[in-house]
């Protein structure tokens, strides 16, 4: 006879939605700084000036995605996922 612990599957989901929520949180506020970094860019440099939008664009991105990958909450997140799976 197999016993399924109900307790401890719900409270590894309520873990994860936690988790999941803070990380996408995180990616939010990440947006934010670089759109606001866009703008400021923008305002701050003329039209003919496109390498500038080129180069700012490209490093926010990068700033960002390495930020989320080496971010603990995304590291944890894909731990209670894999938990989720084992269960």
């Amino acid at each position: 006879m197999r016993i399924i612990d109900v307790a401890d599957r719900k409270r590894i989901y309520l873990e994860m939605k936690n988790r999941e929520l803070r990380c996408s949180f995180l990616m939010m506020l990440m947006g934010f700084v670089i759109s606001m970094g866009i703008l400021t860019f923008q305002i701050s440099f003329e039209l003919n000036h496109l390498y500038h939008y080129i180069v700012t664009f490209v490093f926010l991105i990068y700033i960002s995605l390495s930020v989320y990958s080496n971010n603990e909450l995304s590291r944890e997140c894909s731990e209670v996922k894999r938990k989720q799976k084992e269960y």
